[in-house]
């Protein structure tokens, strides 16, 4: 993979940031398959320190039911739900207590979405999320 890191028409910005990241609006996305299926990474353009690791929901079969407002919409510039891509943030839990398992949490009540068209993200932050399970018989 060739390196885009100066490349700022590979950026995505975040007009109003992410929460708890309010100044870091412009990130670098990249991406690895692994045998669970493509893992990203969004690396913050100014602060390469900080960065997020994201998923498609589909990995933990989760199909999200999502509504924008007209702000929400017009934030990332999206006319449909064709032109906005779902993801949700997740992180490695290291077990303080002995006795409790580490694992991977997956943030589903904040979900980050992109249009990648316009390159332009948003994290919603959604008090009871509506989320279907694909479960495959």
């Amino acid at each position: 993979m060739a390196d885009d890191s100066t490349d700022s028409t590979k950026e995505l910005v975040f007009p109003q940031g992410i929460p708890g990241f309010g100044d870091q609006r412009r990130y670098r996305l990249s991406h690895s398959d692994t045998e669970s299926g493509r893992v990203y990474w969004m690396q913050s353009s100014e602060d390469p320190e900080i960065s997020f690791t994201l998923v498609d929901p589909a990995m933990y079969s989760l199909n999200y039911q999502l509504e924008l407002s007209d702000e929400e919409a017009a934030l990332i510039q999206a006319d449909g739900p064709e032109d906005v891509m779902v993801f949700l943030m997740v992180w490695k839990a290291e077990a303080d207590d002995p006795q409790q398992q580490p694992g991977i949490n997956a943030n589903i009540t904040g979900p980050i979405l992109i249009n990648p068209e316009k390159r332009l993200g948003m994290q919603k932050l959604i008090s009871q999320p509506k989320v279907a399970l694909n479960i495959s018989a």
